[in-house]
C-alpha cells in the first residue's frame, strides 16, 4: 500500500459524487415518468431511454465505489 497523496484524494471525491449521482439520476427518471404519466395516462414511457438511465445510474454508483475504494488504498488510476 501507498500512502494517500493529493491526487488519492481528489479521485476520493470524484467517487463520491459518482455514488451520489447514481441515486440522484434513478430518483429523477422515476419522478419524471410518474409527472408525464400523472398529465396524460396514455403518455409514451420511452422505454430505452429510461433503462439506459437506470444503466448509467448503476455503472455510476459502482466506479464511485471502486475509485473510493482504490484510492484510499493508496493506489492511484495513473
Amino acid at each position: 500500500m501507498k500512502p494517500i497523496e493529493s491526487g488519492n484524494i481528489i479521485l476520493i471525491l470524484v467517487g463520491i459524487l459518482l455514488v451520489l449521482s447514481g441515486p440522484v439520476i434513478i430518483y429523477r427518471t422515476i419522478v419524471g415518468v410518474k409527472a408525464r404519466r400523472k398529465e396524460d395516462p396514455k403518455a409514451e414511457l420511452h422505454i430505452f431511454s429510461n433503462g439506459l438511465n437506470f444503466v448509467i445510474a448503476v455503472l455510476f454508483f459502482i466506479a464511485g465505489i471502486l475509485f473510493v475504494v482504490n484510492n484510499l488504498r493508496g493506489n492511484p488510476l495513473s
